[in-house]
């Protein structure tokens, strides 16, 4: 076994290289996701609940509701086969609902890393099981021994004009860990829909923990539940909108990154 540990000149040209192939795999014109299956829910949002998890200057879209979702990506650009779930909060974007994420989980590294560093996505590792079988679809998200999201149903009937799952307007939040100051981006990615569905027989159940407090958000009745099928390609890159005091992450840094 060797004992040769690179150097760091050797490190910062890895990395370097690594953010080269990052931005060219996020080219905008180039399909990132090939067929990415989103279970989604819309459900309503108490303000109370959510405000205190949001980034300053960031206000909840009118009627406050959000997406919860577990997702399967079977085709990317760099090569992972992967799932995810999370949480997207419909928000204020100019006269636009956008979206804001304050919580996903997934379970792989590479898609962790591009998702956090590049779009601000708060990625963090847990365990999704994913199943389409027939019509019947069922997902199971878990971190550190808590089961977070719980959520099922049959699929049912085409959705002709749905609304965009990952195609809005994003305000998310960069550089939550390093030297320099979080700040909020943001960014819209292209979404090329294949076929959306609606899921009827839906259940869904939430769960939470101390690093991972999707009970404490204020999420509530359901109001939809569909299954999208989409591509999805970058769009332009993220534009830094405002910085954010070291305060945002000493307060928020629990369902972000811990």
């Amino acid at each position: 076994m060797s004992d040769w540990e690179p150097d760091a000149r050797t490190q910062g040209r890895g990395l370097i290289s690594d953010l080269r192939r990052a931005l060219t795999l996020a080219h905008p014109r180039r399909t990132l996701y090939r067929d990415a299956h989103y279970f989604a829910a819309t459900v309503e949002v108490d303000p109370a609940g959510m405000t205190p998890w949001l980034p300053p200057g960031i206000r909840l879209a009118e009627p406050a509701g959000a997406e919860v979702f577990t997702a399967f990506f079977p085709d990317c650009n760099y090569g992972s086969v992967y799932h995810e779930a999370g949480l997207f909060v419909h928000v204020k974007a100019g006269r636009k609902t956008g979206i804001h994420c304050p919580w996903m989980i997934l379970d792989d590294d590479v898609a962790l890393i591009l998702g956090r560093e590049l779009l601000g996505y708060p990625k963090k590792l847990g365990e999704i099981d994913w199943h389409l079988d027939g019509d019947t679809i069922h997902a199971e998200a878990r971190r550190r021994g808590s089961t977070l999201i719980t959520m099922g149903g049959t699929l049912g009937e085409h959705i002709t004009e749905p609304p965009p799952i990952l195609g809005r307007p994003h305000r998310n939040v960069q550089g939550l860990i390093g030297p320099a100051l979080p700040r909020i981006v943001a960014f819209t990615p292209a979404e090329h829909p294949i076929e959306v569905r609606e899921v009827t027989g839906f259940e869904l159940r939430l769960g939470g923990s101390e690093r991972d407090p999707l009970d404490q958000m204020g999420l509530g009745r359901v109001i939809q539940a569909r299954l999208h099928r989409v591509d999805l390609s970058a769009g332009p890159p993220p534009v830094p909108l405002r910085p954010l005091t070291p305060l945002f992450t000493a307060t928020r840094l629990r369902p972000r990154v811990l």
